[in-house]
This record gives C-alpha cells, sequence and structure tokens, in this order.
C-alpha cells in the first residue's frame, strides 16, 4: 500500500512535492523497547496531545520549531468523527516541514508531523503508525492515553510527551508511560492554556519535567535532544567508571537533603536519571551538577522522585490478575474459616492504582460468593506524596481505559472530570509510608504483591527482600512479582502457579538456606555497609548491656512483681515474678494489660487505672480474692501516677502484693473500698445507661424516620445521576470535538476573509473585465471594468445575464455562453464593440474546490491596441516584403532547423525555380546543377552555414559557381547575415546572392 501526503499550499501559493511511504512487512514484530537500533539511527519522537484550544498552541509551536530538529512530531486531538479535519492546511503556514495525514502502517521520518485522522486511535510500533477504529461503545474515548502510551512502549527513553490545551484529563496515564519509560514529559502552563484540564491533570502528577508556553517550548526541546548525554554523543558511565566517588558524592547528597538512601540501588538505573536531570538542566559536566545539586533547595527533591518514578495502573496487565481471580483468590478464601482475616500487602503501590485493583478483585468474589471476610491490603511506598495521593481515592477521568465500565459503576463514583474510590473499596486499603529497605514487613500474609520494584535494586538487596517476604507469608502464602523478576536462589521455596505472570505459592514444610534467613540477611549487609567505617569512640554494646543488667536487679531487689505501662495501658516493661498474674491471648499480639492480666484482675484493674488517670495519686485496691493454681488467694492491687517532661509521657507503675487477711499496713496510702466502689459504680452505670436508651429510642424513631425519607431521595438522585452522567460526558466529549472543530473553522474564516479582501481588491483595481455567472447562468459578480461592454449594475446581481444589454457586436453571444456549461469546452474569441474597441472574451466553466462545475466566467481583455499594432506590423510587413521582392539581390532566409522561411522573386529566377517549390522546405531539399558536383544538393551553403552557426560575427561572404537548369554557367557573389532575436539570441540566416557573372566576364575581357 503506497500512502500519499497531503498537498498543503505554502505561504506563496505553490504546492508543496508529495512525498510516498512504503508500508513495510509486518511479519517481524517483536515485544521490544526501543528495538536495539544502532546509535546512529535512533530517532526520537515527539507525541503532542491536544484537545480544546490547541489549534492555537500548535500554530504557535510549529511557528517557533526549527525545521531540522531531527525529530519527528505526531500530533493527536480530539476530533469529531463528522468533520473533515482542516488541520494540515492550517499548520502548513506556519512551517515547512513535511506534513502527513497518518494512514495505517507509515512509516516516521524526522522532520516531519503525522496527524491523526477522525475516528481513528493511533499507536505506534517498530517506528510506525497504526490506526484503529474508535470503539463507540466504551464511552468517553482516549486517543492520546492510547498513543502515548504505545509511544513509550515503542521508543523508550527516545519518546517524548507534550500536553497542551484542553479539557478533561486525557494524556495523564500517558506521560506516565514516559516517564517510566525514561522519557521526556513538557506540560502548556496554565497562564496561556485557553482550558487547562489537561494541563493540570498533567502537572499534578509530579511527572512533568518542563511547564512552558508552547512559545517557548521549541527551544527547550532542541536544547534536550541535542545535549551529548541525549544524543549519546557524550556518556556518564565513562565517566563514573573512572571515578567511582562521583556516584557516592550524589547519593550522600540526596541522603542529607531528602533522607533516603539509594545506595542499594543499580547503577545503571541512577545513571539513567543522572543524565536525564543533566540534560534537562543544561549542564555539560557532571562535576558541575553536583555543585548545582549543592546548593539548588529543590533538585534533590527532584532527582529522589525522579529515582522513584514508579507507574502503575488499574488492572496492569490484565491476564495477570486474571490469574489471580482464577487460581489464587479461590484458594485463599478456602483456606478460610467464616470470619477469617486476609491479608494483603502491595509492595511500592505508587499512587495506589494497584492496591485497589486487589481489594476489587477481592470484593467481587466475596459478593459472588456471599462472603463476608475481614480482607485488608497493606499498600506501602516510600513517597509520602505518591501516598497522600493514593489515600484520597481520586483518579482522573482517563482510567476508563483500564476499568471495565461495570468496574466503574460499581466501585467508583464520578465526580466532574473524576472517579473517586466508593468507600466499601476504601475501607478495605490501608495506605502508609513505608521503606522497605529498612523498616520491618508485615507479617502473616496471605499474598504480597511486589512487582517491577526489585529490578532497580542491587543482587545483595533483592536477596534480602525476598528472603523477607518469604517469612513474611503464612505457610499458603502466595507471592506476585513483575514479568522481569525472579525468585533467584530461592526458588525451591515456591511452587510456581504462573511463570508467565510470575505467580508463585510457598512450598509446605520448606526451609530456607542458613544464609538466606531474614536475621542472617539484614546482618550481613550491615556488615557489608558499614564494614570499612571507624568505630566509635562511645561504650560497647555489650558494656552498655552489662550496665542495664545492673540497673534491673537493683530495681527488682526493692519492687513487688509489677509491670510498667504507657498512656494507652500497653505493657512497657515486666518486674520480678509478675508473670503469675498475666496469660498470653490468643491470636494477634496484644500487649493492653487488661487483654493480659487473669480475667479475675481484668476489671478491677481497669476501673483502678481510669480512677488514677483521672485523679492523678497512687491509689490500692486491697484484698482483691483470686485464683493462683487452684490456691485461693488475696491480693493488693497499687497503682502510681508517673509524668515526665511536662505531661509529654505518662506511665502507670501497676504491683501485686500477695497478703493475708487483716495485714497490717506497712505503706500508708488512700485506701479504696472495693464494695463501696462497687455499689457507687454500677448505680452510676445504671443512670448512664438509662439515659442513653432513651436518647438511643428517640433518636433511632428520627432516624428511621429520615432514613425512609433519605433513601427514597438517594434512589432518585442515583436515578437522575447516573442519566446526568451518562448524557454529561457525551456533551463533554461532543463540546471537546465542537471547539476543535469551532478553532479550524475560525482560523478557515479568517483565512477566506484575509483571501476575500484581496480577490475584491484584485477585482476592483485589475483592467480586465470579468462577470462571473452561476449554472442559470445569472450574475453572481463582476469587476469594475465590465461595465464598460456590459451594461450591468448592482442590482442586477441575481439575474440573468441575457436581460442585460451590452455594446459588443456578437450576434451569438447567447447560444456560445450556453454551449460552455453544454459541452465544458473552454472558447475565446475577439469581439468589436460599438465604438470600435475590440476585445479577446474568454468564455470559462467555473469550478468549485471539489472540481464541479457551478458556472460560466466571462473575461473580457481590452486589445484595441494590439490591434492597432498588428495592423501596423502587417503594413509595414508588406511593405517590406514589396520591396525585397523588386530587389535584383536573390535572399533568402533559413531558420535554426535549416528550413528556408522566405524567398524573394530574384531567389526564385536564380534558381530557375518558382519560390513556391522551395519555402518552407529544407535547404538540402532544393537540388540544383553545381559545377563541381553535378546533381548534389546545395553543398556550397552547408559550410558557410557551420561557420556562421559556429561564430556568428560579421557573417560570412564569398563565391559560387553553378550551371543552371538551362546548362548556362553563372557566377554568384554571396553573402550570409545572422539574424538575432530581441533577447540577442541567434535566431536564423539570410543569405543574399548577386549575379556578378557580367561583371567577371567584362574583367576578364580587359584583361
Amino acid at each position: 500500500m503506497v500512502t500519499k501526503k497531503e498537498k498543503p499550499l505554502t505561504s506563496n501559493g505553490r504546492i508543496k512535492k508529495t512525498k510516498r511511504l512504503v508500508k513495510d512487512d509486518l511479519s517481524d514484530k517483536v515485544l521490544t523497547v526501543n528495538l536495539g537500533l544502532p546509535e546512529d539511527k535512533r530517532l526520537i519522537c515527539v507525541g503532542i496531545g491536544a484537545s480544546a484550544g490547541g489549534l492555537e498552541a500548535l500554530e504557535i509551536f510549529f511557528r517557533n520549531m526549527p525545521i531540522d530538529s531531527g525529530v519527528a512530531f505526531i500530533v493527536v486531538q480530539h476530533l469529531s468523527p463528522d468533520y473533515k479535519s482542516l488541520m494540515s492546511e492550517l499548520l502548513s503556514r506556519y512551517t515547512t516541514m513535511e506534513i502527513y495525514r497518518a494512514e495505517d502502517g507509515i512509516q516516521v521520518e524526522p522532520n516531519s508531523i503525522y496527524l491523526i485522522p477522525p475516528k481513528k486511535n493511533m499507536t505506534m510500533f517498530h517506528g510506525k503508525l497504526f490506526l484503529t477504529e474508535q470503539d463507540t461503545n466504551r464511552g468517553l474515548n482516549l486517543p492520546i492515553d492510547i498513543f502515548l502510551r504505545s509511544l513509550a512502549q515503542d521508543k523508550g527513553k527516545d519518546s517524548i510527551g507534550i500536553i497542551l490545551s484542553g479539557t478533561g484529563s486525557d494524556g495523564t496515564l500517558g506521560i506516565r508511560a514516559i516517564k517510566e519509560a525514561g522519557g521526556m514529559v513538557m506540560v502548556q502552563d496554565d497562564q496561556s492554556a485557553k482550558f487547562d484540564g489537561m494541563p493540570r491533570s498533567s502537572i499534578a502528577t509530579g511527572l512533568v519535567d518542563y511547564i512552558l508556553s508552547p512559545d517557548k517550548m521549541p527551544e527547550e526541546l532542541v536544547k534536550y535532544v541535542k545535549h551529548p548525554y541525549i544524543n549519546k554523543t557524550g556518556r556518564i558511565d565513562n565517566i563514573i567508571s573512572k571515578d567511582e566517588d562521583i556516584l557516592a558524592k550524589i547519593l550522600k547528597i540526596v541522603r542529607e537533603k531528602v533522607g533516603v538512601d539509594f545506595s542499594y540501588y543499580k547503577p545503571a538505573t541512577i545513571i539513567r536519571r543522572l543524565e536525564k536531570r543533566i540534560s534537562i538542566n543544561q549542564i555539560s559536566k557532571i562535576e558541575n551538577y553536583i555543585s548545582y545539586l549543592a546548593q539548588s533547595p529543590n533538585e534533590a527533591r527532584i532527582l529522589y522522585k525522579e529515582l522513584l518514578i514508579g507507574v502503575t495502573q488499574f488492572f496492569r496487565d490484565q491476564d495477570s490478575f486474571n490469574v489471580l481471580r482464577e487460581k489464587v483468590i479461590p484458594e485463599i478464601f478456602k483456606s478460610k474459616e467464616v470470619n477469617g482475616r486476609i491479608r494483603i500487602w502491595s509492595v511500592g503501590c505508587s499512587t495506589g492504582e494497584e492496591a485497589y485493583s486487589l481489594a476489587i478483585l477481592f470484593r467481587e468474589y466475596m459478593d459472588e460468593h456471599k462472603l463476608d471476610l475481614d480482607v485488608k491490603v497493606f499498600a506501602t511506598d516510600l513517597d509520602s506524596e505518591s501516598i497522600e495521593f493514593a489515600s484520597a481515592g481520586i483518579y482522573p477521568e482517563s482510567i476508563i481505559s483500564d476499568v471495565l465500565p461495570e468496574r466503574l459503576k460499581m466501585y467508583f463514583v464520578k465526580r466532574e472530570s473524576s472517579y473517586i474510590v466508593n468507600e466499601r473499596i476504601r475501607r478495605m486499603v490501608i495506605f502508609a509510608s513505608h521503606n522497605i529497605l529498612k523498616d520491618p514487613p508485615f507479617t502473616k500474609l496471605d499474598l504480597i504483591v511486589c512487582r517491577n520494584m526489585l529490578i532497580y535494586l542491587n543482587a545483595a538487596m533483592q536477596r534480602r527482600i525476598m528472603a523477607m517476604f518469604y517469612y513474611a507469608l503464612i505457610q499458603t502464602g502466595n507471592l506476585f512479582l513483575g514479568s522481569s523478576e525472579t525468585l533467584g536462589d530461592i526458588a525451591e521455596g515456591y511452587s510456581t502457579i504462573s511463570s508467565k505472570w510470575k505467580v508463585y505459592r510457598i512450598k509446605e514444610g520448606y526451609r530456607l538456606p542458613a544464609q538466606y534467613t531474614f536475621h542472617n540477611t539484614i546482618t550481613s549487609l550491615r556488615e557489608n555497609r558499614y564494614k570499612n567505617r571507624p568505630e566509635s569512640p562511645s561504650i560497647s554494646v555489650s558494656e552498655g548491656f552489662r550496665v542495664e543488667n545492673i540497673y534491673e536487679e537493683i530495681v527488682a531487689g526493692f519492687l513487688p512483681p509489677g509491670v510498667l505501662l504507657d498512656s494507652r495501658f500497653d505493657l512497657i516493661h515486666a518486674f520480678k515474678d509478675v508473670n503469675r498474674f498475666l496469660r498470653i491471648p490468643q491470636g494477634r499480639a496484644n500487649l493492653n494489660i487488661l487483654k493480659m492480666v487473669l480475667p479475675e484482675i481484668s476489671v478491677v484493674l481497669g476501673s483502678l487505672l481510669h480512677k488514677v488517670s483521672k485523679e492523678k495519686k497512687e491509689l490500692t485496691f486491697r484484698e482483691v480474692q483470686i485464683n493462683l493454681g487452684g490456691v485461693l488467694t488475696y491480693i493488693d492491687i497499687g497503682c502510681r501516677y508517673i509524668e515526665e517532661g511536662r505531661g509529654k509521657n505518662l506511665y502507670f507503675l501497676v504491683t501485686f502484693i500477695e497478703k493475708q487477711v487483716n495485714e497490717a499496713e506497712t505503706v500508708k496510702v488512700d485506701n479504696f473500698d472495693l464494695k463501696t466502689h462497687y455499689n457507687e459504680r454500677f448505680s452510676e452505670l445504671e443512670r448512664e445507661l438509662q439515659f442513653t436508651r432513651e436518647n438511643l429510642q428517640a433518636t433511632i424513631e428520627e432516624l428511621e424516620t429520615s432514613n425512609e425519607e433519605l433513601q427514597s431521595t438517594n434512589e432518585e438522585l442515583i436515578a437522575s445521576n447516573e442519566e446526568l452522567q451518562s448524557t454529561n460526558e457525551e456533551l463533554q466529549s461532543v463540546n471537546e470535538e465542537l471547539y476543535t472543530v469551532n478553532s479550524e473553522y475560525q482560523n478557515k474564516i479568517e483565512e477566506l476573509t484575509q483571501l476575500s479582501n484581496d480577490m475584491n481588491n484584485l477585482l476592483k483595481n485589475t483592467n480586465i473585465g470579468t462577470i462571473f455567472l452561476d449554472k442559470f447562468l445569472r450574475i453572481r459578480r463582476y469587476t469594475p471594468a465590465i461595465v464598460k461592454t456590459i451594461n450591468v449594475m448592482e442590482m442586477d446581481l441575481g439575474r440573468p445575464v441575457f436581460h442585460i444589454s451590452h455594446n459588443l457586436i456578437y450576434d451569438d453571444f447567447q447560444q456560445d455562453i450556453e454551449k460552455i456549461l453544454q459541452t465544458l469546452v473552454p472558447r475565446e474569441v475577439e469581439v468589436q464593440d460599438k465604438a470600435g474597441n475590440w476585445y479577446l472574451l474568454r468564455m470559462l466553466t467555473y469550478r468549485t474546490v471539489e472540481n464541479a462545475v457551478d458556472g460560466v466566467v466571462l473575461t473580457l481583455i481590452d486589445i484595441t491596441e494590439r490591434k492597432r499594432l498588428e495592423e501596423r506590423i502587417r503594413s509595414e510587413r508588406d511593405l517590406l516584403l514589396r520591396s525585397l521582392d523588386i530587389s535584383p539581390i536573390g535572399q533568402i532566409i533559413i531558420n535554426l532547423e535549416g528550413i528556408i522561411s522566405y524567398a524573394n522573386k530574384a531567389m526564385g529566377e536564380l534558381l530557375g525555380l518558382n519560390t513556391a517549390e522551395f519555402v518552407g522546405k529544407h535547404f538540402d531539399s532544393i537540388k540544383w546543377i553545381s559545377r563541381e558536383n553535378k546533381g548534389s544538393v546545395m553543398p556550397i551553403l552547408r559550410m558557410p552555414l557551420q561557420e556562421i552557426l559556429a561564430d556568428p560575427g560579421d557573417g560570412y561572404r564569398g563565391t559560387l559557381k553553378y550551371k543552371t537548369m538551362n546548362d548556362s554557367e553563372k557566377l554568384l557573389s554571396l553573402k550570409g547575415v545572422p539574424i538575432f532575436d530581441l533577447q540577442a539570441e541567434l535566431a536564423g540566416l539570410v543569405f543574399m546572392f548577386t549575379d556578378i557573372t557580367s561583371e567577371c566576364q567584362k574583367k576578364k575581357i580587359k584583361k
């Protein structure tokens, strides 16, 4: 298939040359990024997304863009399906780059612009553009996201995304993909954007490299692509390989300013991000960048964000989530009791799409099987800003390309141009900022999801994290990794559920080797990391432990069995033999003292703690009866309130003292009668309960009434909201398309207005009389010069031309005009008016842009002067020819082709021929008898003719002897003179023959 480029007019009205591109065979498709092309064949591609208000931005952008930047531009807009885009013609006024309307399979070339056609979505594969029909059943179409994602996958670090004016959020997911692939992103600033929806949505991701107005973008874009680290004329890894301290200095600055240590990241990962930041900042040397990094208040934070780029999406790799739904989730639920708990950890969750996707899958399974288990998804990430974004649960409307419509309706709430995760799903997910490199992991997990994070870490850290995952999972736990990640050395500890999507389950009874245990991994990493550091002069760890043990022995000697509690009554420290009064509850670990003490003590201790906390003084409950090992025992429970740091830290010291009944007091403290306390407390609780019941009953009745009304109203609102939401999406899409159409029409109207002004001035100031007739031969428009011959006035517009009188002497005027519409053959005729003036009347068909005949155009050109000049020339020519004919000298004119165009009467007499016999013929065809060569074809004229053609100069002179047809000898004088045209170019030759036979004979007689 051959694809032809459109032919837009250039600024001077000429048509650009077409360019032909051939679609290659597509059988060589492979799923690779950047295709491993050689550096000299790499092509940087710029995907530009624009919607409402984007036409003006595109014009400004390309007006300032050099035509030899070496990159390719692919423009993706929201176009109306029922409208032919004029973008190609409009952009051609601002750039001389080649402009193509993309067709399926077209090869992308540098210094060219490609436009998406209406009704199509466009993708890139192996440097070619491919078109697919838009899915009208899907609802809102997002062509910018679709293309930018494919651009990121195909071109990788050689991809650049630009988002210009537009409403909605199309393009947001696309720039995320480009950033993940190592590309660069530019966005129009909201001050210059007519509609800032798309730019604002992109900027909110925090992934944008440049925020500029369209006129500033080209300069920064060219600087970026010409930077040595981008065009690969320079390489940072060569410098770092010679001096490893350079990378260490950079990571040290980042650690000091941001508090995150990236020393466990692979150097290649860090180097790629460094090259990007150095190129964007237009810094030539890495040493200068280190200084800039140290001095800039923001660069360290930006580099930190660049290193943490974690792009995710809802149900990324849908087939992998299908594996979870079909093979993992059912097995997890089978292993749980009716009221069981399921724990999932989404590691490196970024902005939360993956975590919510997992929650949706588990919720769908529970709804389908009518289950109600406590499912918790722990979603963690190092980037606190990403965690805040994920916690809000607000996503751009562009997620419709990743989430099925039924899921959107079931688990999201539409609000303006965003989708909000509903409360059912939101309650299942717990977000937390967490550094997996140093923070403790979650435990007792049924599923760990860690996709495409380990690939950025070095091998030692990968082993540590894999060991951590193994011990964090339960006996039947599952692990879900990224497509580029492996289990490494502990693969024997897992059985494979899906090798393609890296889904695994722990093997029962398998134990990791000792060197891969969680504790040993941490220890080895710590030792390797700090083995070269000098030892601290402070006290050694072992010595510190000995001093602490001595303190504990001293305290234990003076205190009875007891516990130290914090302000939440959680156990901090236990003294002496207190374990007789405590027990370890089943289930999840809980250090609250009220859950750990014996049941007989729990109520009493709770009352004591609350009273001490309220009254801020020491109290003791005496003679509390308990059963210790089958023996009835009485104990005193004491509690002391301890305040540290002016109320910042609160503690409670609780002691348990066994004693005999009526044993004498050894310490005087406020006594507290337990029976009295019970009675007072019960009375107080009964009063509070009664009051609460009455209030609750009244509230319940009010709520029931309100709930019924609200429920009815809510059902009506839900129905109305769904209708309005659907209508709003359709209207928004139509509005964007109409705005784009309107912008193009506005530009076209301005162009047509200018053209109309030019035409009006041309028609008014030209001396050519012109009249335009429609297909019914009614007057449509005319020029002022036409009124000299046709008596037309302004009021005659719309009248048949034959109703108007004229001054031409032309009987077939009407018939000839009608023939033009019948035969479509133009006609020219010279006519005279009644005043004696001559005109050249041209009758042509009037054709539209589509080449349809829609009338007749008559033009009258005044040729009176020309006719007079022709008559004068004719008279002078006749006079000249008569003079030549009576001349006794024979004359012949030959043009450059050797054709005889003229010969006078004397020449015919010399040849003994009639001039009509040889005028108009080649001189070689004139046969005469030569003395030297009887019967030859004028051989004597060849030599003078060739000499004059070689060097016109003053011509040629010579003599000629020949024998006439009556066998008489003649001697002629021959003179050849060149003829030049008005441009001083040789046009022909004149030969003059004079009979000198008599003169020669006389001279001979005299001699």
